[in-house]
Order: C-alpha cells, then sequence, then structure tokens
C-alpha cells in the first residue's frame, strides 16, 4: 500500500484498476488494498446461472494490458476457473500479477454479477467473497467491482442494513477497504434493491478486457 500511496494523483485510476484486479484475485486482507469483501456470499445456489460466453481467454484494455484473463468452467460445479497471467512482454506503469481464483455468475434481478475467491489451495489468507458487476457480449468483457467509498459512507448514514468494518489508508490518493459480516441473505437484499445503481459500483475499478 505505501508504494501505491507514493504514485501521483495522476497515476491512481491506473493503480486502483491493477489493484481492483489484484484483490478480486487473492482477496488480500484490509491493510492491502481498496476494495469491498464480504465474510459471506453474496448468492445463494438458487442465484447461480452459466453463460458459456464468458469462458475464453480475454486481453486487458489500457492499463491492464499486460493483463491476460483465462477463464474456464466446471460444468458440474457451476464454477468458473480464472487465471490471471501477465501477457508477454507488454510493459505498462501497472504490472499484471498471476493469480487463480473461482468464481459463480448469479444473478439477482435483472443484473448479473460474479462473485470471485481465491483458489484456498494457493491463497494463505482467509477466503473472502468479492463481487464484480458483469457486463459482456461476445468480444468485451467488463467488470466493475462495487465501490467502497459508496459503501462506507452508506453503512455510517444507515442508508444500507449492511454491517462491516471499515479502514482508510494515505491522503492522496485515499485508499478504502471495507469488510462486509452481514448474512448472504443480507446481502441478497441490498443487491436486489441497489445492483442497478451506477453508483453503486466504482468507475475507477471498472476493468475492461477484449477477447483474445
Amino acid at each position: 500500500m505505501s508504494q501505491l500511496a507514493d504514485n501521483s494523483c495522476g497515476n491512481a485510476p491506473r493503480n486502483l484498476r491493477l489493484l481492483a484486479l489484484t484483490i478480486a484475485i487473492m482477496s488480500l486482507p484490509l491493510t492491502t488494498g481498496c476494495w469491498v469483501q464480504s465474510v459471506y456470499p453474496f448468492y445463494e445456489e438458487s442465484d447461480v446461472v452459466v453463460d458459456p460466453g464468458l469462458v475464453g481467454n480475454w486481453e486487458g484494455d489500457s492499463e491492464l494490458k499486460s493483463c491476460l484473463l483465462k477463464i474456464g468452467l466446471d460444468p458440474a460445479a457451476r464454477t468458473y476457473i480464472i487465471e490471471v497471467a501477465k501477457l508477454g512482454d507488454i510493459k505498462t506503469a501497472a504490472q499484471c500479477q498471476a493469480a487463480t481464483f473461482e468464481g459463480k455468475l448469479v444473478q439477482i434481478g435483472a443484473q448479473k454479477f460474479l462473485d470471485v475467491v481465491p483458489d484456498q489451495e494457493k491463497c494463505w489468507a482467509a477466503p473472502l467473497d468479492s463481487l464484480m458487476k458483469v457486463e459482456t457480449d461476445k468480444q468485451k468483457l467488463v467488470l466493475t467491482p462495487l465501490d467502497p467509498d459508496w459503501m462506507a459512507n452508506a453503512m455510517d448514514d444507515k442508508s444500507v442494513k449492511l454491517l462491516g468494518r471499515t479502514q482508510e489508508f494515505g491522503v492522496l490518493p485515499r485508499f478504502v477497504a471495507v469488510t462486509l459480516v452481514s448474512s448472504t441473505s443480507d446481502l441478497r437484499d441490498f443487491l436486489r434493491a441497489h445492483g442497478s445503481e451506477k453508483s453503486v459500483f466504482s468507475e475507477t475499478g471498472r476493468m475492461a478486457f477484449q477477447r483474445k
């Protein structure tokens, strides 16, 4: 975190996108990044859906050009196996880190989300769930995480019925990390009420990929 905090404000959006991808992959503890994570899943099994169109290799756009997203599917378990790898010798200011995690595609209301957890065999930290809004067509995949600032403010002013812990780091740029401890039932209620609201999701953390 100290290295990111030393970067200029102009580099903040670039670093946040890579940080978002890294944290989604590794589900690191609060002291390492800016993210909304949950002790409990955001979904029940009845919410899980499968979209074969997600399967394949996806190249990162813009600041994520050094990242290759490889998505496979275990149809029996309805689980996506997601591997992030460095793409060739592409050099960007924020370099991609290799990792593997598992994801469930869930539909709550009209919106689809990807609930991801780290591969438990490869991650030393306790597995925490992270949620990203999914937008996709045949050639493009966009993943947008929950906005930690929005979540922290909403929890503070009691406009959402969620419980959790908020931590802040740095000054310019400022980083926020939220760990939710609310039940899956409460998380699903939250997504039904707010899942279609653009402000709930982080535009600076938005990650776009093109099919390779």
